[in-house]
């Protein structure tokens, strides 16, 4: 019997090594706004905490301005509260940060810590009445109870203590994304390594937005750190294996679809395998089971499919407020490589879609260049991670290293 075994093992690796050579990988197309260099606008409020020789590479008819600078350490995903201010999580610090601007004139009036204590705070929404935030081993329900805009009363909405997800290990970010018609909450929890078998992370999890009902809803997600609901459907993007080559595998932003599995940490793409010869944990993975493999002839066609390493975060569907050009595609902030000999990412690229119900991307083209100056990450003086957008056509744009501020990106003449 376990000659057996043994024979059946070797079988099945080698059929997933030959595997590898096909499909072909389909990445998304390539399109170019010819984006124009154009210097950052600092306000004189922020000339203190920022350079005023910054540039950055935009579509033509757009500018760039520092909404904040000064008093931030990580800032990360950002969300509108119900009086329209905006609010942005500061992860080193441990607290949620209000930044109303009540002129509307591009720049925060001030900032307000109305929440603060919080263990690696990465996500925020604001949802029946409560401020919900993410943390690594806990979802906080906030409450402001005399409407002053200070977050005074906080319970444990959700308690992460089982298996994996507790905290340790790598990728400790969490976001949620509530789903209105649905009444429910997802919750993305990161792997902890870089290629292990674990059950209870590198998942998206379902729960009732009253904080019971828990189940997997989709798994094989190595690190999904931006979700967002665009009309029903919950949509990821997500950071892939590192230590495969420099453009593998290509970084996928999807769909999430209930009882998914997307790669991780076997395949990736439309089902890749992986090379378990490099280093970087794969050899761990072996011996390969038929539910391996099962797993990875479910996997479909990513709706995108961008440079490997590229660290795609915070993704934010356009709106009716951009020019006809933005209108029907979503925005995702790319962090930036550290596993590749020649850095990519550090910027904000706009991915094209021909409706609100289209599933497949037409291309992938940079919005907001610049951040990147020469061919190493060290370079960058600035590493994109959250979005948000209004509806006056701004784009806010969020760099948690190197410079830790809040950049509103406008079409001219919009403020």
């Amino acid at each position: 019997m376990k000659s057996l075994l043994v024979l059946l093992n070797l079988v099945l690796f080698s059929t997933c090594s030959s595997q590898s050579l096909s499909p072909v990988v389909r990445m998304t197309p390539i399109a170019d706004l010819a984006l124009q260099s154009s210097r950052v606008i600092v306000p004189e409020r922020y000339k203190n905490e920022i350079s005023g020789n910054l540039s950055l590479s935009l579509p033509h008819g757009y500018t760039a301005k520092i909404f904040h600078a000064g008093g931030l350490s990580k800032p990360r995903f950002f969300a509108w509260s119900p009086d329209s201010v905006l609010h942005v999580a500061d992860k080193s610090r441990g607290e949620i940060i209000a930044l109303p601007d009540k002129n509307f004139d591009g720049v925060a009036d001030n900032a307000i810590v109305v929440a603060s204590g919080f263990r690696k705070p990465h996500d925020l929404k604001f949802y029946n009445g409560a401020m919900y935030v993410a943390e690594e081993t806990q979802v906080s329900g906030c409450i402001d109870a005399n409407g002053d805009g200070i977050y005074e009363k906080r319970s444990t909405f959700v308690s992460m203590v089982t298996g994996g997800q507790q905290g340790g290990g790598g990728h400790d970010t969490r976001t949620i994304v509530f789903d209105p018609q649905k009444k429910k909450m997802y919750l993305s929890i990161g792997s902890q390594c870089n290629a292990c078998r674990e059950e209870s992370r590198a998942i998206i999890e379902e729960w009732n937005d009253d904080g019971t009902g828990r189940r997997v809803f989709a798994t094989g997600c190595r690190n999904a750190i931006g979700m967002t609901m665009r009309n029903g459907k919950l949509w990821a993007t997500n950071n892939g294996f590192d230590w495969q080559g420099d453009d593998i595998p290509p970084e996928w932003i999807d769909i999430v679809r209930d009882g998914g599995f997307y790669g991780y940490p076997y395949a990736y793409a439309h089902g890749v395998w992986v090379d378990f010869s490099k280093p970087g944990g794969y050899g761990s993975l072996l011996p390969l089971t038929a539910l391996d493999s099962a797993k990875v002839r479910s996997m479909v066609q990513p709706a995108t499919l961008v440079q490997a390493h590229s660290a795609p975060m915070a993704i934010e569907f356009s709106n009716h407020s951009f020019p006809q050009q933005f209108r029907n595609g979503a925005f995702v902030a790319y962090r930036g490589s550290w596993n590749r000999n020649e850095a990519t990412g550090f910027k904000v690229v706009y991915i094209d879609f021909n409706d609100i119900n289209d599933t497949t991307a037409n291309s992938v083209a940079d919005f907001v260049g610049g951040f990147l100056t020469g061919s190493s990450g060290r370079s960058a003086w600035g590493r994109p991670v959250g979005l948000e957008t209004d509806t006056r056509g701004n784009l806010y744009i969020s760099s948690d290293d190197i410079t830790e501020c809040i950049i509103i990106v406008s079409a001219v003449g919009k403020k």
